[in-house]
């Protein structure tokens, strides 16, 4: 049966999902986001922000209910009554819902927690994920949480974090090998180079052709400079990780060898345009339309098409061509976004263009967003 949305006005002003960056327009959309994608929503879908927007679509009486949710004392029971506000989903929907709900809620605090952090992580919102980590802690201090957390942490590229958590995690559980190697690559990366070392040769003790030890070693060569080590490392490395050919481009990229970058890439390795695009923009202004053609091949490669990142390089290298009509059209399916260094990016071609209202906008958006980023314990961006 055809069923009436309960709004019968076209609404422009859409509500994002924190957890997921999907956008919705009506009740109804948000209500089906929330089913399907509960365990992601629970931070946004009795939100006072969420209760405003409710609001602000002419659901005045709507608002008051979820207000009174609020106060349900649990999860599934705040959960299932948002459900059912109104008449969207019928009772053996809800009633599957409440069973995966109520079985969520009635494992350990630190392991919802840590679910709810791992995703968010998944997701690649690190920031978001470290307080429920260190909630998380508060319940339960085990090697699997402490290695979860310096994941995060090093995606904030924070190493030193990384490493101290990763240290007490190696003490809990040192055979583990996959956690002793965050623990090795974190400790190079903080420049705790003994430490690495150590770990190191206890895995390779156990597993002499490591291809990840070999990777990590040199890795340690190229921080501490010694670029022939770290080349002859990685060509070790490259008889059983074909993908040890990117960082052995950037190896020779940072010696000025670019010709050598270039030679030492499969052109049949996915990722071998963007890398080539990103050889090329580093030699110079000259080879910036080499940079241009093999980004825009790596974005017309299957899969890439909406890769936001892709796009934001495409345009940076169109605004370093003064094509500034290109560059716009290029950061424009990089948008929207709350990247920081996607939105400056947008925020430079916005001035080359002389659209100095929109350039001051949007350094506007990226200030409000580092804000934000800072007051969430990340206090490092990269750009």
């Amino acid at each position: 049966m055809l069923q009436l949305c309960i709004s019968q006005q076209t609404n422009d002003i859409p509500f994002t999902f924190g957890a997921t960056g999907i956008r919705v327009f009506s009740i109804e959309e948000t209500l089906y986001h929330v089913y399907h994608h509960w365990r992601e929503s629970v931070e946004d879908y009795l939100s006072p922000k969420m209760i405003a927007w409710v609001e602000s679509l002419g659901h005045a009486a709507l608002a008051k209910e979820m207000k009174g949710f609020c106060r349900l004392e649990s999860l599934s029971k705040r959960m299932l009554a948002f459900l059912g506000i109104i008449d969207y989903f019928d009772s053996e929907e809800l009633t599957s819902l409440k069973t995966d709900l109520e079985s969520w809620e009635h494992r350990v605090e630190w392991e919802r927690l840590k679910d709810r952090a791992d995703r968010l992580v998944s997701k690649g919102d690190a920031v978001r994920a470290l307080p429920l980590y260190r909630h998380a802690l508060k319940y339960e201090n085990n090697a699997q949480l402490l290695n979860n957390m310096a994941v995060a942490y090093m995606h904030l590229a924070k190493h030193k974090e990384a490493a101290q958590l990763l240290a007490e995690a190696y003490t809990a559980w040192p055979d583990n090998q996959a956690l002793s190697l965050h623990y090795a690559e974190a400790a190079i990366l903080s420049g705790d180079y003994d430490n690495a070392a150590v770990v190191l040769e206890k895995i390779t003790a156990s597993h002499p052709n490591n291809a990840d030890v070999m990777l990590l070693r040199s890795l340690m060569a190229r921080r501490q400079e010694d670029y022939p080590l770290a080349i002859e490392w990685l060509k070790k490395a490259a008889k059983d990780n074909p993908g040890s050919n990117s960082q052995l481009a950037d190896i020779y990229m940072q010696m000025g060898q670019y010709d050598k970058a270039l030679e030492c890439m499969d052109i049949n390795t996915p990722g071998y345009h963007a890398k080539a695009a990103e050889i090329y923009a580093a030699r110079g202004h000259t080879h910036i339309p080499d940079a241009i053609q093999h980004m825009r091949k790596a974005i017309d490669a299957k899969n890439n098409q909406n890769d936001a990142a892709l796009w934001a390089k495409l345009a940076k290298y169109y605004r370093l061509d003064y094509d500034w009509q290109r560059a716009g059209e290029a950061i424009a399916n990089a948008m929207p976004t709350e990247n920081p260094a996607i939105q400056l990016e947008n925020a430079r071609i916005k001035k080359g263009q002389g659209r100095m209202r929109d350039y001051r906008a949007g350094l506007s958006d990226v200030v409000a967003g580092l804000k934000n980023k800072y007051r969430s314990g990340d206090t490092e961006i990269n750009f």
